[in-house]
């Protein structure tokens, strides 16, 4: 019963649009060890931003034994994604005087995203990655957002039919556009 009263509390907090969230709705580009993309942050909590993207980037694929990121500048991989932040330490920062512009914090993610790969290429595959990661973002300026996050998540290829675990690095510098 308990498991069922924490995980209500937590979906009910997780999609309750709070009107008094110090969180902002920001859309910006964003370039990366993944590719480019544009994305959107929505708040959908007083510490929760729910971020979407659409890009082209790294490709992927699983074999029975590996899994595999790959990245041709000349032949980048459309992507989708979507990715849950908490953001922990929104408080903290304010107490110490720190700028909150931005949605800047420490946060833990929860990210899915599908790479359509690439037909001609045989290792650029059609793949899901879903990880769980640790990550900072940070202003560089007013316009200009740092975001880098580590974690681990499960890769599976639609192609090879394979799947596994698959580690996570991404860092990037997004420039607001509203």
């Amino acid at each position: 019963m308990k498991k069922i009263i924490l995980t209500t509390l937590i979906i009910s907090s997780t999609f309750t649009l709070s009107a008094q969230t110090s969180l902002e709705k920001i859309g910006k580009v964003n370039a990366g060890l993944q590719g480019l993309d544009f994305s959107y942050e929505l708040p959908v909590g007083e510490k929760i931003v729910w971020e979407n993207a659409v890009g082209l980037g790294l490709g992927m694929n699983v074999d029975s034994n590996k899994r595999n990121y790959n990245f041709y500048l000349l032949n980048p991989v459309p992507f989708i994604s979507t990715e849950l932040k908490w953001l922990y330490n929104r408080e903290k920062r304010k107490n110490k005087e720190k700028n909150n512009l931005n949605n800047a914090g420490n946060y833990i993610g929860l990210q899915t995203k599908y790479s359509f790969g690439m037909n001609n290429a045989i290792d650029l595959n059609q793949t899901l990655l879903t990880d769980f990661h640790w990550g900072l973002q940070r202003n560089i300026s007013q316009k200009i957002v740092f975001n880098g996050n580590i974690g681990v998540g499960y890769m599976y290829d639609f192609e090879t039919n394979y799947g596994g675990i698959a580690p996570v690095l991404r860092v990037k510098i997004g420039y607001r556009l509203f």
